[in-house]
């Protein structure tokens, strides 16, 4: 009866792993998505009687047997997916670490690798989901021409008018454990007490660089996500074929009693 439990958690381990890997191969075009990985860990093992209570202490190993897998973490994977030319004066894409910060429709403050930036109605700087950039940034009527350095700072160019007028900047943060963030959807990310608080990057520090009308594609990796799919759906089909064969153990067993 063991081998049927323990089986099944082998089996339920997989179909989480399938679930992930849908979820990576769904995203692949999603601007600034950052793929997942399962981590796992074996369970509980059952000692197993040795006989003699005089022999216990004289053998090499102990007899253990285990009882299955669970799923332990799902780590997100924040390296750099690869930059896109868009075109747009508005996106932004970053170039190594950081996060840009977002007011969601509640006000609290969101996290995102998603550059893609619009202007609003009020000329605001807002996601393709209409949130606000924080600091917010405005970008007047009449600017003829959007620049935006990579330390972030924003200018703009009037009609007329040869020099550029500094309107603002967009701030970046990073976390310690950026692993620990909590997805919302949306391409956005919330902070957790496993993340810790959210630090601000300092743009002179020489680690701040954006890149203006570039977006960041999807980090995930179409053949390694169709490899991982492959072997989950072989250890799974090992697993079920575990429990066909116990099934037919056990429906022995119960055959000898006639």
């Amino acid at each position: 009866m063991r081998a049927l439990y323990t089986a099944a958690t082998g089996m339920n381990a997989q179909q989480t792993r399938i679930d992930n890997i849908a979820n990576n191969l769904s995203n692949v075009s999603t601007t600034g998505f950052k793929k997942s990985r399962e981590s796992f860990e074996d369970l509980v093992y059952q000692d197993m009687p040795v006989g003699s209570s005089s022999l216990i202490n004289q053998r090499p190993t102990s007899l253990q047997v285990g009882t299955g897998t669970r799923l332990v973490a799902m780590n997100r994977d924040f390296s750099t997916g690869d930059m896109t030319y868009s075109g747009n004066e508005l996106d932004v894409a970053i170039g190594g670490r950081g996060f840009f910060v977002i007011d969601d429709a509640n006000g609290m403050q969101r996290y995102t690798r998603d550059g893609r930036f619009h202007r609003n109605f009020n000329g605001e700087m807002v996601t393709g989901a209409g949130l606000s950039l924080s600091p917010a940034v405005f970008i007047p009527d009449d600017a003829e021409l959007v620049t935006i350095e990579q330390d972030g700072t924003i200018n703009v160019q009037f009609k007329d008018e040869t020099d550029l007028a500094t309107i603002g900047q967009i701030q970046l943060v990073e976390f310690v454990n950026p692993a620990g963030l909590r997805s919302t959807g949306g391409n956005l990310f919330q902070a957790t007490p496993e993340s810790g608080q959210p630090l601000d990057m300092d743009p002179g520090d020489g680690f701040v660089n954006l890149q203006q009308a570039f977006t960041e594609s999807s980090n995930v990796d179409v053949a390694e996500e169709l490899i991982n799919m492959i072997v989950a759906q072989r250890s799974f089909e090992l697993t079920s074929k575990v429990v066909e064969t116990s099934d037919q153990m056990l429906s022995t067993v119960n055959q000898l009693k006639r």
